[in-house]
């Protein structure tokens, strides 16, 4: 069996919108909406749970620092929604959609990745990622894609990330739990050579 390696998406990759989602979910209430403005969280939580209100005052921040760290790392996604990447972003999300029913920053996933085969005029490799959840469960889904490694910008390279290019010109980043667990991913799809943008 072909080892899979812990990962996720990488977080600085946009949310898909709601109705991408597998069961296209409904809209949150206004009241919800307004609800989780972080104004209303502080001054609800305030007298009772003074950590609930000082981590909804936090959350501008937070917000503000994933933005920095969006521009600082580069963009996750290129090629939309409609596109390959676009596609193994979507699987991701569901595998977490249909399971907790929430977004996430980065979902993880368990990552199999196969290099080109001898002759394939395409030169591309397969990653196969799998919910963390379910393994020995032949019913555990998967999603499939060709793709190969892409070269990252030097000022945008981290050990644990790992940034798979396909055919269609898409591509997006993952984050691996460790740098030895990105190194392992990439040498599975070394023998596939590298694309650039």
């Amino acid at each position: 069996m072909d080892e899979e390696i812990p990962g996720r998406l990488s977080p600085y990759a946009r949310r898909p919108p709601r109705t991408m989602l597998p069961g296209s979910p409904a809209p949150e209430p206004l009241l919800r909406r307004i609800g989780g403005f972080f104004l209303f969280r502080f001054v609800s939580a305030l007298p009772d749970d003074l950590a609930d209100a000082v981590a909804a005052l936090l959350d501008p921040f937070e917000r503000a620092a994933r933005l920095i760290g969006r521009l600082f790392h580069g963009p996750a996604l290129r090629g939309g929604w409609a596109g390959e990447a676009g596609r193994f972003a979507l699987a991701l999300h569901a595998f977490h959609w249909t399971r907790w029913q929430a977004e996430t920053d980065g979902p993880h996933g368990m990552f199999t990745a196969r290099p080109a085969r001898p002759g394939d005029a395409r030169g591309r490799g397969t990653v196969t990622a799998r919910p963390p959840w379910g393994r020995g469960d032949p019913a555990r889904a998967a999603h499939t894609a060709a793709c190969a490694l892409r070269r990252v910008p030097r000022l945008r390279r981290r050990p644990a990330r790992v940034d798979l290019a396909f055919a269609d010109g898409s591509w997006l980043a993952l984050r691996m739990n460790t740098r030895a667990d990105a190194a392992r991913l990439r040498a599975a799809l070394a023998r596939a050579p590298e694309t650039g943008y």
